[in-house]
């Protein structure tokens, strides 16, 4: 008896030592170590760059900041050659669609923007343009094909040979929000949304998140302990009572057959 229990413990620690969480880094998906907070609908009534190199997406109550290379990202959302269409047809048919949405970090006035583009393939050299010397953070679609060169490949050389009509980007790649920002608010907001606010607006999601306390870290590891104990415990058992249970399976197989 005295093997038997000094087995199973060597087996749950064995078991548990590989469920440490990994550390929070800037790898980490922020929201794996965040607490999701109410979500809510908003309007991007404004977009502007800055001499500094600076682009604001400018809501009804706050604005979102991005500088250097995370505003180049957003380029395809200054394009004037159908961004005004766009903007009048969004979402009623299936030529032009935007989505955009915003992950805020309310601890730090932090926030991470994604966007789903689509467009009629006639704009393929104008979005080209918009991401040029960009690295690839995108995923990009013509129709049902994925293209892996956007730069290089043509509609024409997709497998299916068939017409392509539509262009879909997503700036986003794979879910990970990858243009990070900050959360502002402009001294002369309204004095700028006089000067260049859209026609009309673009509708927005905002997933709004808040840092996990100490105390919600601990009761995590505590749950996670907990289910990692009793994975171990399941497994030890199953080990240790495999000499009975499984010479009675092979038995029972070959009567079972005839």
């Amino acid at each position: 008896m005295k093997k038997i229990i000094s087995l199973l413990c060597l087996l749950l620690a064995a078991c548990s030592s590989n469920n440490t969480p990994p550390a929070h880094d800037n790898t980490t998906p922020f929201y794996e170590y965040m607490t999701r907070l109410e979500g809510e609908e908003i309007l991007i009534r404004g977009i502007i760059k800055t001499p500094d190199n600076k682009t604001y997406l400018l809501s009804d109550n706050e604005d979102y900041e991005f500088s250097g290379l995370d505003g180049r990202y957003l380029q395809p959302l200054f394009q004037p050659e159908y961004m005004t269409k766009l903007l009048k047809s969004n979402r009623r048919d299936d030529k032009f669609y935007l989505a955009l949405s915003f992950n805020a970090d309310r601890s730090n006035n932090l926030v991470k923007v994604n966007y789903k583009l689509k467009l009629p393939m006639k704009y393929l050299d104008t979005l080209r343009q918009s991401l040029k010397g960009l690295e690839q953070r995108w995923e990009v679609f013509y129709n049902d094909c994925r293209i892996s060169d956007f730069f290089h490949q043509e509609p024409s050389e997709c497998k299916d040979n068939k017409p392509k009509t539509q262009i879909t980007l997503y700036m986003g790649k794979e879910d990970k929000q990858i243009i990070n920002g900050r959360i502002v608010k402009l001294n002369n907001r309204d004095e700028i949304l006089k000067k260049s606010s859209l026609s009309i607006p673009i509708p927005a999601y905002l997933n709004n998140y808040r840092l996990k306390t100490d105390e919600e870290i601990r009761s995590e590891k505590r749950d996670e302990m907990k289910k990692s104990t009793q994975d171990g415990i399941e497994k030890a058992v199953s080990i240790i009572t495999a000499p009975i249970w499984f010479p009675m399976l092979m038995w029972v197989g070959p009567v079972m057959g005839k």
